[in-house]
């Protein structure tokens, strides 16, 4: 019996694992894809194969198994397969738009429809790419604020991408409130806010722009630029003088030079800007002294002159660096003279004197000139140079030929000759200047060349400098570089003078992302001493590569250079030494108020005549707004570089500057310097200056007198925050309600009200444009209201006659012209197609409305065209007009007998006459005849609402052709439309009067 038992148990275990098998194995899907890229938002498209492997007829349902909130748009499919039967499937799907990065597993399924089975199952690997989209948006700004106010911005912040992002708003003018880095997630909105301070001392009102950008990674996303108002609660006085500007200033100077503290007093006076209200005459002059050049960095010469400028003059007289021609006399300091005519027409002359101060090698020179401008950027000239040598009696003579033009748009080009002699010896001078950019080339460069006996500001000398660059791609850019500096110059001895180098260099510059650069470049150069103490001379080769990033408030410029140099100032074989130099650069900005830099370099060069060749250099900077009216800003560095022992260098300063009143400014200076041709003793010295800035009063340019008033509302509580207009000065009226506009010229000026400030149903009780008069030197005063505006509506319905089956067509109640007026205000509308009109919101008191009776349909009639109507605040006011329709007198003709109706008949007789002028009478007043003012006629259609209309809107378009005619009034009688017209041409300089019969213009 057991024996039995199991094998019958064995038996079925067989059977059904025989089935299993068979029902796994009898469809098949194969998938024409295992792995798909798509971003979010797209509709993937999968498409499938699903194949019979057995001998019957399988009836199957397939469907798709996707991650959750992916939508899927192709429904489950059920169909049958036949034995051996291949048949193709398309399953679509929709990605979330802000579906995550990455992999997801997308599984299409087949199942017996009789059991439900699974008989196969294909995953497919749908990867979700990256998409990086952040917008922002300017939910909230206010278009004006009070002095004294913060000004607050409200943006929207949006990640429409898949992925977080951390987002760095970049402000201009403004500041974020709270932290400056933004996470955001995807799908996520973030509000932030961009404030900025304003003062109450304000007195003008100020427009203020502003930026605020969002970046991604240091790349601009978005960028928002806007503008708001800044309005003074309190006005300054307004000056009626013309006045020249001038600056007293007194500075205290201090220095500790070789071990002993010395101290003196310079003082200066200062002032440039025109002497009549136009800007025709211009002067200037300048006293400055004592002398203290004595005290190194901080004392200044002494120096004195004045000048005097119009459109064809111009003077000067005293000291300062005057300038001949590049080749005869480039800059020379020291007394002299100056003058220019200039005509109309382009032609100049003139004349100039200098006695130098700090070359004592010349005792004076002047020279003379004339030329021509043809425009700013092409014109010629022509110098005659005579120069007063002061170890010879002989003069030096010169001529020069200078030029300036323009062939292209985009080309410029200078070109000079020379020719000078000292004695009896000739010699010639040439320079030549040109910038050019065409397509994707740029080229700048200059030449000069000046004979071994020429006895100009250089001689014996050729140098140039010139750059050629080609931008191959928006982002890569190749460039050649070439410069000699000149050797022999008449340079004044106060200003001592760079080394003279010589260099060439290849260049490439790569833009690597958004304000991200890398330059590559080779050069050569060379670098002399030219000072008494002849510190060094070296050649070097070397590559370069150096990196600029701008990265959110960071910004860093690295910069590598390896090559060989040789030393001049040592002996052949022991002169050539590899080099290397590194330096870094770092600046952040804390924000608009606070920035620091701090920078640093070791180079290992072989440069000069010293044993240890390894210079380590670094510093920091810090900018800083203390208060309003309190600005510092600090430098420190251990050392300089020995070639730049011509100038001065500040191994510390600080300097500071306070404004405690406006016009008033104290600042004080501090620097520890290595003085000019010094390498060590660096000197203390300080200064202390007070400046004080004043206008002398030349003449009264203004009669003026002031405005002020008070605005309140209906309950007597003061308005605040209206913007009022008056003589291209704007105010806002103040907690008390109170605005003022002071020295505002006499005469009648208009004083316009600014609705924004007030509720949509509130109206000023005066016009928005009100004609208020300035007396001299009185103040008058204007106070309003705003009140509840009233509204009037109404609508045109027609009374139906016994006689209206016999009328064709519908009685038409469109552009039917009504007006409602005052003594000072008038609106002007027509009906709409139903009929019905609606007057914008007017001021409360009495009205007068009118219906223009030439403007309704033809035979009817209002009984009331005129009324009289008194508006309450807050009132919406309707009026229902009936047309009827025009009684007519109906009168027979028989032969030479008159047939008159039965109501005239009872009355007294009338004669023939009478009757034909009742006649006459009726047929005029029912004639399609009027006379209208055109007021324009343009190519295309126009509404009322441009700006052409905006004073004085059009009743009705007529279009005749291609032109689009437009008309103000119909008038039965031509004087009345010639009335009008006289009105218009105040508006309207063109407008005239023409006919119209019967809807035709006629004339």
């Amino acid at each position: 019996m057991p024996v039995r038992l199991l094998t019958i148990f064995s038996f079925f275990v067989f059977a059904a694992s025989g089935l299993f098998g068979q029902s796994a194995g009898s469809v098949r899907l194969v998938s024409t894809r295992d792995k798909v890229d798509v971003l979010p938002g797209q509709i993937v498209n999968l498409a499938f194969f699903a194949e019979n492997k057995t001998n019957t007829i399988q009836n199957l349902d397939a469907g798709m198994n996707a991650p959750s909130g992916w939508r899927l748009i192709s429904p489950a499919k059920s169909f049958s397969l036949q034995s051996g039967e291949r048949k193709f499937l398309i399953f679509s799907v929709q990605i979330p738009s802000v579906n995550p990065v990455g992999k997801f597993k997308v599984e299409l399924s087949v199942n017996q429809v009789e059991n439900g089975d699974v008989l196969d199952l294909v995953p497919v690997v749908v990867t979700v790419g990256e998409v990086e989209k952040i917008e922002m948006h300017l939910v909230e700004s206010p278009q004006h604020i009070k002095a004294g106010e913060e000004f607050r911005s409200e943006f929207l912040l949006q990640n429409l991408g898949n992925t977080g992002k951390k987002v760095f708003i970049e402000t201009r003018n403004c500041s974020v409130e709270g932290q400056a880095e933004i996470e955001i997630a995807p799908g996520q909105s973030i509000r932030f806010f961009a404030t900025h301070p304003s003062s109450d001392a304000i007195t003008e009102t100020v427009k203020n722009y502003y930026t605020v950008r969002a970046l991604v990674s240091g790349k601009v996303t978005e960028s928002i630029f806007s503008s708001y108002t800044t309005f003074p609660v309190k006005e300054g006085k307004k000056d009626l003088y013309l006045r020249f500007p001038v600056e007293f200033g007194a500075t205290y100077l201090a220095s500790n030079q070789r071990g002993s503290y010395e101290h003196a007093y310079q003082f200066e006076l200062s002032g440039s800007g025109s002497l009549d209200e136009k800007g025709k005459h211009r002067m200037e002059f300048l006293a400055r002294g004592p002398n203290n050049t004595n005290l190194s960095f901080l004392g200044l010469y002494d120096q004195y002159f004045v000048s005097y400028a119009n459109d064809n003059l111009e003077l000067f007289a005293g000291e300062k660096s005057f300038s001949f021609t590049p080749l005869t006399e480039s800059s020379r300091f020291g007394l002299g003279a100056e003058s220019k005519v200039k005509f109309n027409n382009g032609l100049n002359f003139g004349f100039l004197y200098v006695k130098p101060r700090f070359y004592q090698e010349i005792d004076n020179e002047m020279a003379a000139f004339a030329g021509v401008e043809f425009n700013k950027k092409n014109n010629v000239g022509f110098y005659l140079v005579s120069k007063q040598l002061a170890a010879s009696p002989e003069m030096t003579q010169l001529a020069s030929l200078n030029s300036q033009f323009q062939p292209f748009s985009r080309t410029s080009v200078e070109l000079e000759f020379s020719r000078g002699r000292f004695g009896e010896t000739w010699d010639n001078a040439m320079r030549a200047n040109l910038s050019s950019q065409f397509s994707v080339f740029n080229l700048a460069g200059n030449y000069y060349y000046t004979g071994k006996n020429y006895p100009g500001y250089y001689s014996n000398s050729t140098f140039y400098s010139g750059n050629f660059s080609v931008n191959l791609t928006p982002k890569l850019s190749l460039g050649i570089y070439a410069k000699e500096d000149f050797i022999n110059a008449q340079l004044d001895t106060f200003f001592v003078t760079a080394p003279y180098s010589r260099s060439f260099q290849y260049m490439a510059n790569y833009n690597l992302a958004s304000r991200a650069y890398l330059k590559l470049y080779w050069r050569q150069y060379e670098r002399k001493d030219r000072l008494a103490l002849d510190k060094f001379h070296y050649k070097t080769n070397s590559i370069n590569a150096q990196v600029i990033h701008r990265f959110n408030r960071l910004e860093y410029n690295i910069l590598g250079e390896y090559g060989e140099t040789t030393n001049f100032m040592l002996e052949s074989g022991q002169n050539q030494q590899t080099m290397y130099r590194g330096s870094v650069n770092l600046a952040y900005r804390f924000n608009s108020k606070h920035a620091v830099r701090v920078f640093g370099s070791w180079s290992n060069v072989n440069r000069f005549i010293s044993g240890d060749q390894q210079n380590f250099m670094a510093g920091m900077a810090v900018v800083s707004q203390l208060a309003k009216n309190l600005r510092a800003n600090f430098h420190i560095q251990n050392a300089y570089n020995i070639e730049d022992y011509y100038r001065n260098r500040n191994l510390m300063q600080l300097n500071v500057d306070f404004t405690p009143v406006p016009r008033h400014k104290i600042s004080l200076r501090s620097f520890y310097t290595l003085f000019r041709q010094e390498t060590e003793n660096p000197e203390l010295t300080f200064s202390l200056n007070y400046a004080y800035k004043f206008g002398i009063p030349l003449k009264k340019i203004v009669d003026a007198g002031d405005l002020k008033g008070y605005v309140t509302r209906a309950n007597h509580e003061p308005a605040e925050g209206i913007v009022v207009s008056f003589f291209n000065k704007t105010a806002i009226t103040g907690k008390n309600g109170e605005f003022s506009f002071k020295a505002v010229p006499t005469g009648t000026h208009i004083l316009y009200i600014d609705r924004s400030g007030l509720a949509i149903d509130e109206i000023p009780e005066i016009a928005d444009q009100l004609s208020v008069e300035i007396l001299e030197d009185e103040t008058t005063e204007l106070n309003f209201r705003i009140a509840k505006g009233a509204r009037l509506r109404g609508s045109f319905e027609v009374q139906e006659s016994a006689l209206a089956i016999l009328q064709k067509g519908e009685v038409k109640v469109q552009n039917i012209i009504v007006e409602l007026k005052n003594e000072q205000e008038q609106f002007r509308i027509t009906s709409e197609a139903n009929g019905k009109f609606s007057f914008p919101l007017v001021r409360p008191g009495e009205w007068t409305f009118r219906v223009y009776t030439n403007s309704l349909p033809e035979g009817y009639e209002l009984e009331n065209p005129v009324v009289r109507i008194n508006l309450e605040p807050g009132q919406d006011k309707h009026l229902e007009l009936d047309l009827k329709p025009r009684k007519r007198n109906i009168i027979f003709k028989s032969d030479n007998k008159v047939l008159q109706p039965l109501k005239q008949l009872n009355n007294q007789p009338e004669s023939r006459a009478a009757q034909q002028m009742e006649i006459e009478k009726e047929s005029e007043s029912h004639s399609d005849t009027f006379y209208s003012v055109q007021v324009g006629a343009f190519g295309s259609k126009k509404s009322n609402d441009a700006t052409y209309f905006q004073e004085a809107p059009y009743d009705f378009e007529v279009q005749i052709g291609t032109l689009y005619k437009y008309f103000i009034g119909r008038f039965p009688k031509l004087g009345e439309a010639e009335k009008e017209k006289q009105k218009l041409e105040k508006i309207y300089k063109n407008a005239f009067v023409v006919k119209f019969e019967n809807g035709r213009l006629a004339q």
